[in-house]
């Protein structure tokens, strides 16, 4: 399927962002690896990402949520494509996806909202809101739409399951 793969890369890639980039928004300063302070330093710099520096509370608990549910659940995700090629991600799976739609793209739409309301007030104009804005927006989309996706997989499922069971009934 070809969803399928879009996952697998989106989730490929997300591993080092959630490692490098996400988990400094939660880690004290003192406790990061040289590498992600030059990452956080560098996307800082070029996107003016005033959550990178100053993460509010909200945002931590968000990030530390990613790194305890969400970063596992991208290798477990990469691992199943990888035993299953072709036929997709295993049926089990699915209310993870859908979980993990919901979740990613819940908190990147708050993200999103703080970031277009308190923009002016951390000092960007509005190109550099918008690139923000832009920089956040497929983080929100792509999970959203995973969840939508796999919600109507599972829907599908359970009539097949009810229609197969009606008729062993009958």
């Amino acid at each position: 399927m070809i969803a399928d793969t879009i996952y697998f890369y989106y989730f490929l890639i997300h591993i080092p962002i959630t490692v490098f980039m996400d988990a400094t928004f939660a880690i004290p300063y003192e406790w990061q690896l040289p590498i992600q302070r030059q990452l956080n330093a560098f996307h800082y710099n070029e996107n003016k990402d005033f959550l990178a520096v100053n993460s509010p509370l909200w945002m931590r608990i968000f990030v530390v949520w990613e790194l305890i549910f969400q970063l596992p659940f991208f290798i477990y995700a990469v691992v199943d494509y990888l035993r299953n090629g072709r036929k997709g991600y295993s049926v089990r799976l699915w209310p993870m996806f859908f979980l993990y739609g919901f979740n990613a793209g819940f908190t990147t739409l708050v993200c999103l909202i703080y970031v277009y309301s308190e923009s002016a007030i951390h000092g960007l104009n509005m190109t550099e809101m918008w690139n923000l804005v832009g920089l956040y927006t497929p983080t929100m989309v792509l999970p959203f739409y995973m969840m939508w996706d796999f919600g109507c997989r599972i829907v599908t499922r359970l009539t097949d399951f009810e229609l197969e069971t009606k008729e062993k009934i009958l």
